[in-house]
């Protein structure tokens, strides 16, 4: 019998039932590359669907959080003539009556001037006399609250206040990244770069060292090196102040009526001798004189120090008057058994400020002693003397210090002095 497509199969007491032959046939190569080819196109596209989401989403986030909007400063009090140059322009002009000035501005000062800026978010900048910086960033956050305060300081002494947020200020060879809430004064000096703390911290990176410099303290970027070890905020200015290298960079002061050494009567003698504390050492100045004639004995230090940045400059010793033979100061007011004496320059160009300051015990003669030069003192005990040399009119606060002198002055005269500190702060 020949194949057929079907078979009948008889059911027991039912109808015929047929069933259909399957059939497997081979599929055709071509069919399953291009299903293959499909697929993957597929995939490719969903690929670069979710790729294309992703970058959607993280674009979205980084301009969110990035975004930014530019701030102005506002310089909010000035004294002398504020130069500034705009954002794309090296021509410099005065500030005259503007108060905003934007991102990318420099500002620079003469030694004379000074300026107080306020930023967008309360934090301030004192410029002092000299001093120069460009506000390179001032941004606030377009969609979420951050913000970005970056300034660029290339000369002076500029003192630094922050609000609630941290500040960055870039310098030659550092950069110095102030916390909140603090109180600084970044002051470059020559190549020197000085940080003074007087409230928060500040971090300070040069030559690859970074260093935390915490409230009374102070660091220095000097030249290619790293960032000095922090130190005391108190900067000493005198050199062997306590005489115990005895009379090294000192030089002997003496003068008698109009020259040393005058024939007209004798020099006073200078000793050192014990001081006021165990172990210190104290300056004798002592003359008797044989003629009644003006003289002078005493210790000069030159120096060559700039003190600007300063907030304070103080000058400390202990002093002990034991004798004197002119009532109050002198005749002309201006001889004392122990004179303190410093010559500096002050803000103004080509100025030079005499300072000094006479102790005596008596003004039995009622003698006329000029307010701010003489004060009185006990005789014959140990007491101290402080003053702030900052502590002046804007004009005469010392700029560069030249030279500091102790000595006394007068006919005769015998008075000590020790424990002498000319401290900047």
């Amino acid at each position: 019998m020949a194949a057929t497509d079907a078979q009948v199969t008889p059911t027991a007491g039912g109808p015929v039932g047929v069933q259909a032959a399957e059939r497997v046939g081979v599929r055709v190569p071509a069919a399953v590359r291009a299903e293959r080819r499909a697929w993957l196109i597929l995939w490719v596209a969903f690929a670069t669907f979710c790729a294309l989401v992703f970058a959607t989403i993280k674009f979205s986030i980084e301009f969110i959080s990035t975004a930014q909007v530019d701030q102005s400063a506002e310089v909010t009090a000035s004294r002398g003539q504020v130069v500034l140059s705009l954002p794309g322009s090296a021509e410099k002009t005065l500030l005259g009556n503007r108060t905003g000035v934007g991102v990318g501005t420099e500002l620079s000062l003469d030694r004379s001037t000074t300026a107080d800026l306020q930023f967008f978010d309360d934090s301030k900048i004192k410029m002092l006399g000299g001093s120069s910086v460009e506000l390179t960033r001032m941004e606030v956050g377009r969609f979420i609250k951050q913000h970005s305060l970056l300034l660029t300081q290339t000369g002076g002494p500029i003192r630094y206040t922050t609000s609630g947020s941290p500040m960055d200020v870039l310098v030659p060879k550092g950069l110095v990244q102030l916390a909140a809430h603090g109180d600084y004064t970044i002051w470059l000096d020559g190549d020197v770069t000085r940080v003074l703390v007087y409230g928060g911290e500040a971090r300070v990176s040069a030559g690859g060292v970074t260093v935390p410099v915490t409230d009374g303290h102070r660091t220095e970027i000097d030249g290619e090196g790293p960032a000095q070890t922090p130190a005391d905020r108190q900067f000493p200015i005198l050199l062997n102040s306590d005489f115990s290298k005895r009379y090294d960079n000192w030089q002997a002061w003496d003068e008698g009526v109009g020259q040393p050494n005058s024939p007209l009567d004798v020099n006073g003698q200078r000793f050192l001798v014990a001081g006021p504390d165990d172990g210190s050492i104290a300056l004798r100045v002592y003359r008797e004189s044989v003629k009644a004639e003006h003289g002078e004995t005493g210790l000069v230090q030159k120096l060559n120090q700039q003190v600007s940045g300063f907030r304070h400059l103080w000058l400390k010793a202990m002093v002990r008057l034991d004798y004197a033979d002119l009532s109050g100061g002198g005749t002309l007011g201006s001889e004392y058994p122990m004179m303190l004496q410093v010559k500096y320059e002050a803000p103004g160009e080509n100025t030079l400020i005499p300072w000094v300051v006479g102790l005596y015990y008596s003004n039995q003669d009622n003698r006329k002693v000029p307010e701010g030069v003489g004060m009185q003192w006990p005789q014959g005990e140990w007491k101290a003397y402080s003053v702030d040399l900052m502590d002046t009119e804007p004009s005469n606060v010392p700029y560069r210090l030249i030279e500091f002198a102790v000595m006394g002055q007068g006919h005769s005269y015998d008075a000590r002095i020790a424990n002498i500190s000319l401290v900047g702060d």
